[in-house]
């Protein structure tokens, strides 16, 4: 794949600062676990998948929280075993600032994607209020619709 010189020196400035790009538009600084232990070893296909739907959406969205390690997701899951973020295969999207129209179509455009694991929290003060979406295999579970 080849960079423009913009791409190249947008590159190599984040990379010296100590945060990589993992796609054009996410870094490990924000799919990193948030206990400190600095583990952003995300999905490859799962990476390929949100970058697509970053294209698709054609606005930013936040991630809240990407990869988890495996001691991190045991404090905060509500089912405590070894979920699908550990495997750097889900993300939470804030929606705090986008649309509720916006956060719609990145569900849908998410599910033509590909994605099979929704989890939704879309009540109580905005700045809560997430998208949990994953590419879960029938290997961890079946395709799944959740709230919170």
């Amino acid at each position: 794949m080849s960079l423009s010189r913009r791409e190249f020196i947008k590159t190599v400035y984040i990379t010296l600062g100590g945060i990589m790009l993992v796609t054009k538009n996410f870094t490990t600084n924000e799919l990193m676990c948030h206990c400190g232990c600095n583990d952003a070893e995300m999905d490859d296909d799962f990476m390929r998948m949100l970058q697509e739907l970053r294209d698709v959406a054609g606005f930013p969205f936040r991630i809240n929280s990407g990869k988890r390690c495996i001691k991190h997701n045991a404090e905060i899951s509500s089912h405590k075993k070894q979920g699908i973020h550990t495997y750097g295969k889900a993300v939470d999207i804030s929606v705090m600032s986008i649309s509720t129209t916006q956060a719609l179509h990145l569900i849908k455009q998410a599910q033509d994607i590909g994605f099979t694991g929704f989890g939704l929290n879309l009540k109580g003060e905005r700045k809560g209020r997430f998208i949990h979406i994953d590419n879960r295999g029938e290997d961890f579970s079946p395709p799944a619709v959740w709230t919170y």
